[in-house]
This record gives structure tokens, C-alpha cells and sequence, in this order.
């Protein structure tokens, strides 16, 4: 059964006229200092094609716009696809630095948020899931997940009287897999798949601990992750792996949120051979980095297996 969603947004994220649009737009969030002609500029499109298409006369345009580029290839109209439902939405999405953003209200009810909260005075959206918060302010690009802040590449915006969020960064928190179909213009997303959360905090600890290592250095580290969770003295999910505090925090990217961070394709290639049984550490339960760790207890007590890149690694 659906879990109750309790609403208490301010009614302007939500209750405007709605109108059906054909396509989908590429989008700019207009800084400080600029103008309908340096857009035009960084995006190379003409000035007047540029505000012909925002059906603006005016010459100047304020910090926090919203301003449409351009249509996305093809004329395409961006789908998005949860559990192989397509989501009914009143408003297109819109591409921004490579994102999708959709309105909030109808993504988090798609993937069962328990809450919506609305904040008038600091113009911030809450979404509480289970263990989870996500805070959006409009017009700021940084998200805070539980308290941390993390970095997006556009700014939460409003559209057409909706307020837009980032459908990648809102569902993968929420622990679902996310997928692009660049064909079709589709958002794929799951929120089934028991898999989902494996890959998404692997990749994430790999990306956060590992992030400059090689290819094999990143292998690695996942299967430190995977170890722990066959090992008694750990807990045995790799979410809970990451987040373990027994004896304090054990991972620190956990501690300081970037464990958030979104991770590189190397990084979700190695969590996923990783998964898949591609283990290059033996039995490992611990690596560290010897120029900056000061654990001296790992060294101490644990048995030396190899070192690859900037980590070594113990059994």
C-alpha cells in the first residue's frame, strides 16, 4: 500500500492552472550580470531566437531566471518511467547542466515519500523517507541529505508554476536505480529492484574513498565493502557497512557526506563488478591510506596483504 503522503507545502509548489506542453526544454539559470545576450553567447543561439523562444521582450533578466535554451533533440518530450509505469505530470521536464528536473509533489508521491514539507520563510522543501531527509531551497544548488550538504549541478527552480527538483539526485538518495535512455528521452527509474541500494552506496564509497585510484584501486576498495558484510564483526548490508559507527565512524566519507557525492562511471563499474564476484582482494576487511591515516591499530593488528595506488590493504 502507498504510504501516506502529508502535504504541507506552500500552495504555490503545487495549485497553478495547468496546460499540457509538447516538449521538453534545455534550460539556464541565469546568474548575476547576465543578460539575454550573453546567454545567447555561452549557448551559441541567436539573441532573438533566444527570446523569441522565452517570449520575452524585455532586455535584461534577473539572477534565479529560468530560461529556455532550446528544445531537447528531436523536439522530445522527457518521459519519466517508475517500475514501468510512465508518470502522469502536468508539466514537462527540463534539461539543466545534463540533469533532469521534474516537479517535486508528483516524483516523491512515485516513489512513496512519507512527507512533504514546506518551509514559506526559507522557501525549502523537506522529503522524509524512512531514516532519510532531503532539504531543497529554491535557488540554491546545494542539497543538505540528513544535515550534509551536498553540491548539485543546477540550482532548485520553479516552472511553470512548479517547483523542479533534480529526479536523479531525489530518487538514487531514496535508495532507487536510475537509468537515462538517451534514445527515447527517458528517465528508468526502480524502486523494486533489491540490487538498487547495493550499487548505489558501493559506488558511492568508491567514488568518495577511491575516487582518484585506478580502475583497480577502486575494485578494491569495493571489496573491502563486500567482505565486511560476509564478515561476523560487521554488519552484513553494504549500507550499513558504510554507515557502521561502531568504534566510531569507520568510514569517513559517511562522517562528512561525501558519500553522497554522485560517483563516476569507473566507480559504478567497479561496484558492479564487484557485485557480480570480481574480487581482487582476496579476504580483506580494512585498507587505509599509510601518508594519512593515523589508525595505528590496523597496522598494528591486522595482517598486510598488498598495496595498489595510495591504499594498502589488510586482512
Amino acid at each position: 500500500m502507498k504510504k501516506a503522503i502529508f502535504i504541507a507545502l506552500f500552495i504555490s509548489l503545487f495549485v497553478y492552472n495547468t496546460s499540457s506542453y509538447a516538449n521538453s526544454y534545455v534550460m539556464h539559470t541565469a546568474k548575476t550580470g547576465e543578460s539575454y545576450w550573453t546567454i545567447s553567447e555561452q549557448y551559441d543561439v541567436s539573441l532573438n531566437e533566444l527570446k523569441t523562444i522565452n517570449k520575452d521582450t524585455n532586455e535584461t533578466i534577473e539572477a534565479g531566471d529560468l530560461v529556455k535554451i532550446k528544445k531537447v533533440s528531436s523536439n522530445r518530450t522527457i518521459k519519466v518511467i517508475v517500475n514501468d509505469e510512465i508518470l502522469e505530470l502536468d508539466k514537462e521536464p527540463y534539461i539543466e547542466n545534463s540533469r533532469t528536473f521534474v516537479p517535486i509533489r508528483f516524483i516523491a508521491e512515485a516513489l512513496n515519500v512519507d512527507k512533504i514539507l514546506w518551509n514559506d520563510e526559507s522557501k525549502t522543501a523537506t522529503l522524509v523517507n524512512d531514516s532519510k531527509t532531503i532539504e531543497l531551497t529554491l535557488g540554491s544548488d546545494v542539497a543538505k541529505v540528513n544535515g550534509k550538504e551536498i553540491g548539485l549541478d543546477a540550482s532548485i527552480n520553479v516552472y511553470e508554476g512548479r517547483t523542479f527538483v533534480p529526479v536523479r539526485f531525489v530518487s538514487e538518495i531514496f535508495d532507487c536505480m536510475v537509468k537515462w535512455d538517451y534514445t527515447n528521452y527517458m528517465v528508468l527509474i526502480d524502486t523494486e529492484s533489491t540490487d538498487a541500494e547495493d550499487l548505489y552506496w558501493l559506488s558511492r564509497i568508491v567514488h568518495a574513498e577511491a575516487g582518484g585510484e585506478s580502475f583497480e584501486g577502486k575494485l578494491a576498495v569495493a571489496n573491502v565493502i563486500i567482505n565486511r558484510t560476509n564478515d561476523s564483526d560487521f554488519p552484513n548490508t553494504i549500507k550499513d557497512v558504510v554507515f557502521d559507527t561502531n568504534y566510531g565512524y569507520q568510514y569517513t566519507p559517511a562522517e562528512n557526506g561525501t558519500v553522497y557525492n554522485t560517483p563516476s562511471s569507473e566507480s559504478i563499474k567497479a561496484a558492479t563488478l564487484a557485485l557480480s564476484g570480481d574480487n581482487n582482494i582476496s579476504d580483506c576487511l580494512y585498507f587505509l591510506n599509510p601518508r594519512k591515516s593515523t589508525n595505528k591499530w590496523i597496522i598494528e593488528n591486522r595482517t598486510f596483504y598488498k598495496s595498489i595506488g595510495l591504499h594498502d590493504f589488510y586482512k
